[in-house]
Parts: C-alpha cells; sequence; structure tokens
C-alpha cells in the first residue's frame, strides 16, 4: 500500500499513534495554527528535513573538496 491510497483520516491517526509523547499535542496546535492537515505538517517537517540534510550534504563535498585541493596545491 502507498501513502497515496491511505485514506487521510486513518493516516493521520496512524501517525498521532506513532509519535513520542508529547509532540501530539504540539502537532494538533500546529495544524490549528496553520488551518492545515497533521499530513500536511507530517510532509512540511520531512522536507524541511530533507532540505537540511541535502544542505549537510553539499557542505560536507565541499569541504572533502576542499582539503583535496589543497593537497594538490
Amino acid at each position: 500500500m502507498h501513502l497515496s491510497d491511505h485514506p487521510t483520516q486513518n493516516l493521520s491517526a496512524d501517525i498521532l499513534k506513532c509519535l513520542p509523547v508529547g509532540m501530539a499535542p504540539r502537532l494538533e496546535a500546529l495544524v490549528a495554527a496553520q488551518n492545515s492537515t497533521i499530513t500536511d505538517e507530517i510532509i512540511r517537517a520531512i522536507e524541511a528535513h530533507l532540505c537540511k540534510q541535502s544542505k549537510a550534504n553539499i557542505l560536507a563535498i565541499a569541504r572533502e573538496a576542499n582539503v583535496l585541493i589543497q593537497r594538490e596545491a
């Protein structure tokens, strides 16, 4: 089953069950403040995490390239 096949209502309930203690109320407050859905906020969080991870990977590659260039110089 793909996420797109999963009924949104059940997916949101499943997500809330899997969150660490104390996280569900914060997520529900964020949903209320943003007038969005739990699924939307989870997707935004994943996208933000992936963006940070990509940036970290790019910086690590740049540092490694810089070290290699300095060694060759």
